[in-house]
């Protein structure tokens, strides 16, 4: 009797710590979970030109993050930017400090709007590939390989 006992203890503390384990997985904050598509550079034949790389940042995850930065292994400057037009239809472009990642959404670095311009770059000839490492907020680094192309 005593063994049966001992085990009835042993089973409803089993589900008990199985009920606990799947309460905290189901209480979990959500993370964000970006993910980089169709990244492209483009190309330039200068010792010391500049250039701009664009691609979609999508975040698939629960939770917002923040692109905070970036490095270029083929670059000396990584800097976000964005570019607009001003009252009189001219094109300016600004560095950004930060570009937010909207949960569940896609953000598109793109010519003519945000992109990360690379100072102080070699020649990028047309179908070569660079590196870029992205700085999240939340997700951390991101490793991304750049197509060169021409525009």
């Amino acid at each position: 009797m005593a063994g049966s006992v001992f085990r009835a203890a042993l089973i409803m503390a089993s589900a008990a710590a199985v009920s606990m384990t799947e309460a905290c997985v189901e209480w979990a904050p959500p993370r964000p979970d970006v993910r980089v598509e169709g990244a492209w550079v483009r190309a330039v034949a200068g010792p010391d030109a500049s250039t701009a790389a664009y691609m979609v940042l999508r975040n698939a995850g629960g939770a917002p993050d923040r692109l905070t930065g970036a490095r270029c292994e083929a670059s000396r400057v990584a800097e976000l930017h964005r570019t607009t037009i001003d009252a009189a239809g001219l094109a300016r472009m600004e560095r950004v400090e930060v570009l937010a990642l909207p949960a569940e959404s896609a953000v598109e670095m793109q010519p003519g709007g945000y992109h990360l311009m690379l100072m102080g770059v070699g020649q990028l000839v047309q179908g070569d590939t660079i590196g870029i490492t992205l700085e999240l907020e939340s997700f951390g680094p991101v490793e991304v390989a750049a197509e060169v192309r021409a525009f």
